[in-house]
């Protein structure tokens, strides 16, 4: 698996399995500078996954987390648009932080940006 993959996998909306193609690409070099920009994709991944299954305290966690772990990253890296990304989390983070329990937020799935121009 690959970067791209996890990258097409999460804007289809396949959360788990874009986590798991990020996993792929990361394992064999664990300790690499890329480290940080891996886990906050998959920790991004795993807050739509939580998000998805109404798990509100698990999204925010892994929103959390992966956010932190993206912003050394910004703007861009390796050809994402980190940036939009982040800012986007942010927004679901504020939103699902404020909606009440009985008021679930239909939040707007999340894309990442690609392209050569970034």
């Amino acid at each position: 698996m690959s970067l791209e993959k996890g990258v097409e996998l999460f804007n289809a909306g396949l959360y788990w399995e874009a986590h798991e193609a990020w996993e792929q690409a990361w394992t064999p070099d664990r300790h690499s500078p890329d480290r940080g920009f891996y886990k906050g994709l998959i920790q991004v991944a795993a807050g739509w996954l939580h998000y998805c299954r109404g798990n509100g305290r698990g999204a925010i966690s892994k929103w959390r987390s992966g956010a932190a772990y993206l912003r050394p990253y910004l703007p861009r890296h390796r050809g994402l648009d980190l940036a939009s990304l982040v800012v986007l989390v942010e927004a679901a983070l504020a939103d699902l932080e404020h909606a009440r329990r009985a008021e679930w937020p239909q939040l707007t799935l999340p894309l990442i940006k690609t392209g050569p121009e970034l």
